[in-house]
């Protein structure tokens, strides 16, 4: 026995149909452009749909993900949160160079482990932040981070992540023709550290955290 407000056959069919050709107008309309940059309505690029898919292909999608971004990790680390065995260490230098001479400070520190630090000057240096890897294909291996040999810097600020086990730093170089004073600060993973004047290595104690 059928309820009298049953719905009929028709009306059953006719509400199928308008629900199936919402659901295509939706995948034509957004879904396509979104995942994979298919726009063939055009309105993926009118609703700023399209940057979607493109911005999961510049950013080295799995093939496999179906659209889903992949992040490469950075060199040394498994995500944003890496643990370390021991408390981070600081350390607080402060330098005078006279015109033409030029010093170094390099702190040992182990693939994967961070710093951040802060340079200041009361005139330009020439600098270069670079590192050597204990296993050096070479004596004259080096990495080279940032470099400035024409202009010179007053001042430098930012964090720092090992890419390779050995000792990382800055040579400074004073090219004017007065005294240059400047402060360094430091914090990190860090083992040891050195300071070398005219190519002289000479231990330099750092402190753990209070």
């Amino acid at each position: 026995m059928t309820p009298q407000n049953a719905p009929s056959k028709s009306a059953i069919a006719k509400a199928t149909g308008i629900a199936l050709a919402l659901a295509l107008l939706l995948l034509f309309a957004a879904v396509l452009p979104a995942e994979y940059g298919y726009d063939p309505l055009k309105t993926g690029k009118a609703l700023g749909l399209t940057g979607i898919a493109a911005a999961v292909a510049n950013n080295g999608a799995d093939p496999n993900a179906k659209g889903r971004a992949v992040a490469a990790p950075a060199p040394g680390q498994t995500g944003i949160y890496k643990s370390q065995s021991k408390i981070y260490k600081v350390d607080s230098e402060d330098f005078q160079l006279g015109p033409g001479e030029g010093v170094e400070m390099k702190y040992h520190m182990q693939q994967g482990a961070g710093m951040v630090y802060a340079w200041k000057a009361d005139g330009a240096l020439l600098y270069e932040f670079h590192g050597e890897p204990d296993n050096k294909p070479n004596k004259d291996y080096y990495e080279s981070y940032e470099l400035d040999n024409k202009t010179g810097k007053t001042e430098s600020y930012g964090s720092f992540t090992a890419p390779t086990t050995g000792i990382h730093g800055w040579f400074w170089q004073n090219k004017g023709d007065k005294d240059v004073k400047f402060h360094l600060t430091v914090a990190g993973f860090i083992d040891s550290a050195k300071m070398y004047v005219d190519g002289k290595p000479e231990e330099v104690p750092v402190d753990d955290a209070k």
